[in-house]
Formats: C-alpha cells, structure tokens, sequence
C-alpha cells in the first residue's frame, strides 16, 4: 500500500514539476528571452521542483510514524475498554439508549450540574490521587 502510495506522489510531483516548468517557458517567451536562455531556465525550474518535491517526499516518509504490524483489530468491551468516559461512571459503557440532548460524550450525571464534594472524593479516591 505504501508503495502504491509512493508511485503516485511521484506522479504527481512529476506533473507539478512539468506545469511549472511550462508556466516559466510561458513567462520567459513573453518576456522575449532567447531560445537558449528560456530552456535553460525551463531545465532549472523543473530540476528545482522535482527536488523539492521528492525530497519532501522522502522526509516525511522518514520522520513518519511506523504503522504497527501487530496491532489489536478488535477492541474490548466493557470497563476500562475505553479511554474516553467519565470518571466514576457508574453504568457499563456502550449504552445504545444515550440522550440526545446531550453531545459527544459528556456523563448524562453533569447535564445537572457538578457532583457534590462526597462524589468529587470518591472520584480522586479511585484515581489514586489520596
């Protein structure tokens, strides 16, 4: 897949490199340049693209993150399965009857206001704060 991916960047860089070496000659035509001078000048537009465009190419190929070749497909249900819920949730995660009233992921207990400070303790009690 990445390979794939790779041939068609260079692809592309190849057809950016040769619009902008046609917009130069273009340019360069216009102002009346010489034969000589303007595909002198098309040469090192299209050179200088192409490189700026394979090298970025190869730095953020070699400073990206490797994809895990082992990662875990299928994700645990129930507690502690999730990063993203509430602390102190007293209900299992997951419930297909949620509020929509509510968005994203907000405990349905806070749509009334803050807990009280027994509640608040017990909450740093279970994240080991003490």
């Amino acid at each position: 897949m990445a390979l794939q991916n790779r041939e068609l960047y260079k692809f592309w860089a190849m057809r950016l490199s040769i619009a902008t070496m046609i917009i130069v000659i273009l340019l360069s035509w216009l102002n009346e340049l010489k034969f000589f001078d303007i595909m002198v000048r098309a040469g090192v537009s299209f050179g200088v693209m192409y490189l700026l465009m394979i090298g970025s190419l190869n730095l953020f190929e070699r400073t990206a993150p490797q994809k895990l070749q082992d990662t875990q497909t299928e994700v645990e249900s129930g507690r502690g399965g999730n990063i993203d819920f509430s602390v102190g949730d007293e209900e299992l995660l997951g419930s297909p009857g949620q509020d929509p009233g509510l968005p994203g992921q907000i405990d349905r207990d806070l749509s009334s206001g803050l807990p009280n400070s027994e509640r608040q303790a017990e909450i740093v009690k279970r994240m080991g704060w003490q």
